[in-house]
């Protein structure tokens, strides 16, 4: 059976039985890892972790995915460890963070040639919870015209300069293609990814993107969970200094993974605070789904990009 997993972009072919009543249904993991390092205190990180499950399911006849998160559970600490990329051990008490938790209300990810169009949410989520959404499933996101990259990519070099579009800013990307010989991510599946990038047997699509941050429309220095109004004057100066994005693709696995590095510091304060944080996306299963996606309850559009609000209201409203 084929199926699409993510408009535009990537289909699988699923080995079944019988017929899926109810269509496919994707689980993808999701984990962001977030580590704050003072300047003033060089010996102590605080750590903030989130695991959950994105599962989504494709609506017929559009060019949609029906989603909701579950099992969400974040915690946090103070560690030791200073090297943000690396496993920490606790230093003391690990505490629950329930406000970095996403709610499992329905919403609706909308694409276009280029990845993410829009997305349809409850007219009365938060700013700072759909803020939170936007910045996961943008991992979905490739950003530019697959048409485009497929003809670019087939060059000796597979790298090209492009605008893209993500939920943080609109900026110009440096894009790497690569096919390499596939080193096997994770375990076997009962599905075989198809790209629309070609995907030959035995290998790995990688697609790489580093953005230059001093060359955009506009940008946002926005940190998971963040409850600053990004359209009010804060006491709080923030800049995001680098963005790096990754995503790898087989015949059995998709993952996709954003690094970024955000500093921080308090206008009446000289202390800087440098926040390291990685955003990842795993899909893990392909099954059948239970029944039809639940409609999304008092929808609105939303735009993609995060510090602005509803399209009801106006494309460029901000929080």
């Amino acid at each position: 059976m084929n199926v699409v997993v993510i408009p535009f972009f990537l289909a699988a072919y699923v080995t079944v039985d019988k017929p899926w009543e109810h269509g496919p249904e994707y689980v993808f993991q999701v984990q962001v890892n977030s580590t704050a390092i003072p300047e003033e205190d060089m010996y102590d990180s605080v750590r903030l972790n989130l695991e959950s499950r994105l599962i989504c399911q494709p609506k017929v006849d559009s060019y949609s995915l029906s989603c909701r998160f579950k099992d969400s559970v974040a915690n946090s600490f103070v560690t030791d460890i200073l090297e943000p990329t690396g496993p920490a051990v606790p230093a003391g008490p690990v505490s629950r963070q329930e406000a970095y938790e996403i709610n499992e209300d329905q919403f609706e990810i909308k694409f276009n040639e280029k990845g993410l169009d829009s997305l349809l949410v409850n007219e009365n989520i938060q700013p700072r919870e759909l803020d939170m959404i936007r910045l996961i499933v943008g991992q979905l996101n490739f950003g530019i015209s697959l048409s485009e990259a497929g003809r670019v990519a087939n060059r000796e070099d597979g790298i090209f300069d492009a605008m893209e579009n993500f939920t943080q800013g609109e900026c110009v990307t440096t894009f790497k293609i690569d096919r390499k010989v596939n080193a096997r991510l994770h375990g076997k599946s009962n599905f075989l990814l198809r790209p629309v990038l070609d995907l030959k047997e035995q290998k790995m699509l990688q697609i790489r993107k580093i953005r230059h941050l001093h060359i955009c429309t506009h940008k946002v220095p926005y940190f998971f969970g963040n409850a600053e109004n990004l359209a009010e004057v804060s006491d709080i100066v923030s800049d995001i200094s680098t963005s790096y994005s990754q995503i790898a693709v087989t015949e059995s696995d998709f993952v996709s993974d954003m690094s970024s590095v955000i500093t921080m510091n308090k206008i009446t304060e000289a202390v800087l605070t440098t926040l390291y944080e990685n955003v990842r996306l795993r899909l893990v299963s392909i099954r059948p789904a239970e029944s039809e996606p639940p409609a999304v309850t008092e929808a609105e559009p939303a735009s993609i990009f995060i510090g602005r609000w509803l399209i009801a209201g106006s494309a460029d409203e901000d929080n």
